[in-house]
């Protein structure tokens, strides 16, 4: 029935409508139109010298190398949902008020644009833009549907509702159903009459217009001036209300520019602090936070989905990276009169700026704790999940490095791991190995004695000086040489690569470290190295190239699976085990190695693979990421148990890591729950020597 009334009104009629009928002087919204420009752009201007407290950032001046991947990100995460997919639920109900947004800009733009040019839209043309606007204006109210329902029923922890987001919903909601009833009004009024198989272009304007049988043609005139006034009105306030407030909606605004200016190089690499010129280290005031990192407070919808992701979070600690962004966005409001004045002050004698007031509270120890700035394991599940692209990890960095290099406050057990780097090159205070002892009965080449290498092989201070991760170097080692790979090792030479160090705030020991790694490699002519350890991999492959260290570095996982491939290594014996891999977070969410291992596993004769329900992009940390690993964690259930009970849970006979840090979570976890006769953690390494 719908196609044939559909065919009736293109066939019977040139369906179209006056853009002001029955409206006098409705030309008069450009002008308040204009008032709601001059609103924003004053708004936006505010909010700019708001984020201009912040220092420098080398982003800017970067414009070129942006818009193809603005472009690229513009399509996937704003257009497709990428991201905010990952949720279906709350995914598809962003999609749908999104879209439908969207449709109704383009609508608008299309009926001012045919009003004052052809007047095009009529006819097929106008059958089209009547019915999509109307089902998409459908859409939209069953989107807020949606969004109220979860937000004010299902109530899921991570949302924090405020009188904000009610309004934001209660705005959208009734400036399209107020469309409607305009709509209802006009074609009660104008069309049902004359043009009665019209009304199938526009079905929700057609509900009301049915319901309006019996009215006087008068009265449906003067209410369809009022209700077309009144819907104005509405839109008028709503962006008004973003405008004055900057408030939720504001995401429409802020949340593209984010994207735009957000990180282009490797994930998650810190940027260097000039030791020499600095005036303070690391971030203790909100105003020392980059102009990027206060745009990112400002991008922030406190959707949550970093919260719901964060390991730290999840078992019971107080860290929350969703709060932190918040608290800090709730400090910056309350700091920026005071900084704003101080800034607009002339300056006094010699130059000197006027200092601002100080703070109620100290931005450390009071907005935010040290507790949960050392909760964090920098393992990047926060920014992964993120749908703006804020960048929680590195804020969290900068302020460790004030409480360690300006405040000398951090954990005990962080000190410790730390003077141990400084004094023996490595974290693990209690050892008595040597860099070289894993390697006895090997042979394998140290490059003082014979530098004739094609490939340094980074062992790391784990695998190198842990008892249990030393097997791992060696099961590498000698499937390298039994591919005959021309590798060598540095030895005594090599020294802590410096993650820890840096993850842990202290920049100026990772500075240290890594002058002192690039000096001797680049004097050895190291061109390729590879590493079974995910953060030496990461921070030589990525960071060492602030200090001249530019190297080709591999991990041993893609390593191998060269190897497997060109059939230099081949596994023949049965290996008959249900193997679960755990996605390491410097290895998968850091450099998005995830199909390697997994490809190694299918290759192992005889072994079935299993997989946790967090994986991938979502893999749930080990907790021993940021210098945890040598912390003690005393609150809230420990995250390599929850990591170890998801992957017990699969029914693995055997958990394979590629990653020391994961390896010794794993064995502490399955000792904890009595598992540890029962199911293995082992390298992927390991699993391919037993399968030879």
């Amino acid at each position: 029935m719908f196609l044939i009334a559909l065919v009736a009104a293109l066939v019977n009629n040139v369906p179209t409508r006056e853009i002001y009928g029955n409206i006098n002087l409705g030309q008069i919204i450009y002008v308040f139109d204009a008032a709601l420009v001059v609103l924003l752009v004053l708004a936006i201007r505010k909010r700019v010298s708001i984020w201009k407290l912040g220092k420098p950032d080398i982003r800017d001046g970067e414009g070129k190398a942006r818009i193809w991947p603005f472009i690229k990100v513009a399509l996937s995460e704003g257009l497709g949902h990428k991201r905010m997919l990952r949720e279906p639920y709350p995914g598809l109900m962003h999609f749908l008020i999104f879209w439908a947004c969207v449709i109704f800009l383009i609508a608008t733009a299309l009926e001012s644009l045919s009003h004052y040019t052809t007047h095009f839209l009529k006819g097929d043309l106008y059958v089209v833009y009547s019915l999509v606007t109307d089902i998409f204006g459908i859409l939209i109210i069953v989107g807020v549907l949606i969004a109220a329902y979860r937000r004010y029923v299902q109530k899921p922890d991570r949302l924090d509702n405020k009188p904000e987001d009610a309004w934001a919903l209660v705005f959208i909601v009734v400036v399209v159903l107020s469309g409607f009833v305009v709509e209802g009004f006009r074609m009660a009024a104008f069309e049902l009459g004359p043009h009665p198989d019209w009304g199938v272009l526009s079905p929700a304007g057609l509900l009301v217009a049915n319901m309006l049988s019996g009215v006087s043609r008068e009265a449906l005139l003067e209410w369809h001036r009022i209700t077309w006034w009144a819907h104005f009105g509405v839109y008028f306030l709503a962006v008004g209300y973003i405008c004055v407030s900057f408030n939720k909606l504001s995401h429409i605004i802020v949340s593209p520019w984010n994207a735009y200016f957000r990180n282009l190089g490797p994930k998650s690499a810190l940027t260097p602090i000039d030791l020499e010129k600095a005036e303070t280290f690391g971030v203790a005031k909100i105003q020392d936070f980059t102009w990027k990192q206060l745009l990112d407070l400002d991008a922030c919808t406190r959707c949550g989905r970093c919260q719901d992701n964060c390991p730290a979070h999840l078992t019971g600690k107080p860290l929350n990276p969703k709060k932190v962004i918040q608290d800090l966005k709730g400090h910056l409001l309350e700091r920026a009169p005071a900084l704003l004045a101080a800034a607009a002050a002339p300056a006094g004698e010699g130059g000197a700026r006027a200092e601002p007031s100080p703070p109620a509270k100290d931005m450390i120890h009071e907005i935010i704790t040290d507790e949960v700035l050392w909760d964090c394991t920098t393992c990047r599940a926060c920014m992964e999940a993120c749908p703006v692209f804020i960048e929680h990890v590195p804020k969290i960095i900068d302020m460790r490095r004030n409480l360690v290099l300006e405040q000398s406050q951090m954990p005990e057990t962080a000190a410790g791991a730390l003077k141990s780097v400084e004094a023996r090159g490595h974290p693990w205070r209690g050892t008595t190995a040597t860099r070289t002892d894993w390697a006895k009965g090997i042979e394998v080449k140290v490059l003082a004695d014979n530098k004739n290498i094609d490939i340094l092989y980074w062992v790391g201070c784990t695998a190198a000086l842990e008892d249990r991760s030393m097997k791992i170097s060696a099961a590498f080692a000698r499937l390298m040489k039994e591919a005959g790979v021309n590798f060598g090792i540095l030895g005594s030479e090599e020294f802590c690569c410096g993650d820890p160090p840096r993850r842990m705030g202290n920049e100026y020991l990772f500075q240290m470290m890594a002058q002192r790694n690039v000096e001797t490699m680049n004097g050895y002519g190291v061109k390729k190295i590879v590493t079974s350890c995910p953060h030496c991999f990461n921070i030589i492959k990525h960071e060492y190239a602030q200090f001249g260290g530019k190297f080709e570095v591999v991990h041993h996982t893609e390593f191998l699976l060269d190897l497997l491939a060109q059939g230099k290594l081949k596994m023949g014996k049965e290996f008959a085990k249900k193997i679960v891999y755990h996605d390491a977070c410097y290895l998968g969410r850091y450099n998005d190695i995830f199909a390697q291992p997994r490809d190694i596993i299918s290759r192992v004769p005889g072994a079935k693979k299993a997989e946790m329900g967090r994986r991938t992009y979502r893999s749930f940390c080990c907790g021993a990421g940021g210098g945890r690993l040598w912390m003690e964690e005393r609150t809230g259930k420990r995250i390599n148990e929850t990591r170890t009970e998801e992957a017990l849970a699969t029914g693995a006979d055997v958990i394979a890591t590629a990653c020391p840090y994961c390896m010794q979570m794993f064995v502490d976890g399955l000792k904890t729950k009595g598992a540890e006769e029962k199911v293995r953690a082992m390298d992927l390494a390991e699993i391919i020597e037993a399968a030879r």
